[in-house]
C-alpha cells in the first residue's frame, strides 16, 4: 500500500516560525564591551616628555599674517586678538598653569634661609654703678636653616609633572587660538577680496550684455534679425544682472562674517575698505 508523501513546506514553515519565537526572547541585558577607552587624563606621560622641550620651529610666527602686506588685514587681527574673550582666558590660563608649574618645581628644590639680627642696651649708671652702668652691649644673632624633603615616594615630582604637562597643554591650547582666530580672519577677508572680482567679472559682463541687447534691437528693427535673437540677448542680460546681485550679496555676507570674528556689530564690516591683492608667495 502506498503511503502519501508529506510536503516539506509546512515543516519548514513551523521550524521557522520557533527561530524567530526564540530570537525575540533575546535581550541585550547584561551585554558589555570588553574594552573602554581610556580617558586622555588617565594616561601617564609626564616622564617621557620630563625633557621634551616646545620648539617653536613648530609654530608660525606671532605676526605670519603681516607677510600678505595689507595693512587693513594687520588692523583686523591685532583688533580681534585684543577684544576676543575667549583668547583672552586661554592666555591667563597659560600663565596661571605656568606660575603653578614653577611653584611645584620650587617645593621639590632644597632650600637655604637665613636671618640676622642685631640689637644692644646701655645699663644706666642709677641702676648699676661702673664699670657696668654707663657701658653699651651688644647683641648679634645669625642663624642658617637648610631644608630639603627627600621625594622617598615620588609624590612631589609626579605633582611636578602634572603641573608642566598642564602647563604646556594651556600653552599649546593659547598659540592654538591665537593662530585658528587669526587664521579665520584671513580666510574671511580673502573671501571679501574674492567677492570684489567676481562683481568686477559681473559688471563686465552686465555691461558686454548690454551692448549686445541694444545692438540686437538695432538689427531687428532693420531687419537683420529676428525677434527669437532678441530674447536670446535679453536673457542673456537678465542673467548678467542676477550674477551681479548675488557678487553684492557676497561682499556683503564678508563683510558681515569679519564683523562677527571681531567680535562687533555688521556696521564694522560696513568700515572696511577693498582688500588689496594679496601675496602668500611672501609667507614662505
Amino acid at each position: 500500500m502506498p503511503f502519501p508523501l508529506l510536503h516539506p513546506w509546512p515543516q519548514r514553515l513551523a521550524l521557522a516560525s520557533a527561530i524567530l519565537l526564540a530570537a525575540g526572547c533575546v535581550t541585550s541585558e547584561g551585554l558589555e564591551p570588553n574594552a573602554r577607552l581610556q580617558p586622555a587624563g588617565a594616561l601617564q606621560a609626564g616622564r617621557s616628555l620630563d625633557g621634551v622641550a616646545l620648539s617653536p620651529a613648530a609654530w608660525p610666527r606671532q605676526d605670519w599674517w603681516t607677510g600678505l602686506g595689507d595693512r587693513q588685514l594687520d588692523q583686523l587681527i591685532g583688533e580681534a586678538l585684543q577684544g576676543t574673550p575667549d583668547l583672552q582666558i586661554a592666555e591667563a590660563r597659560a600663565r596661571q598653569a605656568a606660575a603653578t608649574a614653577q611653584a611645584q618645581d620650587a617645593a621639590r628644590q632644597p632650600t637655604l634661609d637665613a636671618k640676622a639680627s642685631y640689637s644692644g642696651i646701655r645699663a644706666p649708671t642709677s641702676v648699676a654703678p661702673a664699670p657696668l652702668g654707663g657701658r653699651y652691649s651688644a647683641i648679634k644673632y645669625l642663624s642658617l636653616g637648610f631644608n630639603y624633603d627627600f621625594d622617598l615616594w615620588g609624590g612631589e615630582r609626579a605633582a611636578w609633572e602634572a603641573a608642566l604637562g598642564q602647563a604646556n597643554a594651556a600653552r599649546i591650547d593659547s598659540q592654538a587660538a591665537r593662530i585658528g582666530l587669526s587664521a579665520s580672519i584671513a580666510r574671511a577677508y580673502s573671501d571679501l577680496a574674492h567677492a570684489f572680482t567676481v562683481r568686477d567679472l559681473a559688471e563686465e559682463e552686465l555691461k558686454r550684455s548690454q551692448r549686445m541687447t541694444e545692438l540686437s534691437q538695432k538689427r531687428m528693427s532693420a531687419g537683420l534679425d529676428s525677434k527669437v535673437q532678441l530674447q536670446q540677448t535679453q536673457t542673456q542680460l537678465a542673467t548678467a544682472r542676477q550674477q551681479l546681485s548675488a557678487a553684492e550679496q557676497d561682499i556683503a555676507s564678508a563683510r558681515i562674517a569679519l564683523a562677527v570674528l571681531l567680535g562687533k556689530g555688521p556696521d564694522r564690516g560696513l568700515e572696511l575698505q577693498r582688500p588689496q591683492p594679496l601675496n602668500p608667495a611672501s609667507l614662505s
